[in-house]
């Protein structure tokens, strides 16, 4: 699953960080990517990892280090 995160500025001080929906796949992400950097956006796509996913890594470091903070 991938989405892109869109950052821009609205007149303050601090940036404003968008979040879009989550797509299937990296190629329709990368569309609306485009199309949001086309209109003068700093966009970037954000990948989430799950088990199907080529690029999945494993969670057990995840898994430990939170069995170890209880």
């Amino acid at each position: 699953m991938y989405r892109v995160i869109t950052t821009y500025r609205n007149g303050s001080t601090h940036p404003v960080v968008e979040k879009g929906p989550w797509h299937p796949d990296r190629h329709t992400a990368e569309q609306w990517a485009e199309e949001l950097r086309s209109a003068g956006y700093h966009v970037r796509v954000e990948t989430q990892r799950t088990a199907g996913d080529d690029h999945a890594g494993s969670n057990d470091e995840l898994a430990n280090a939170l069995a170890s903070m209880a």
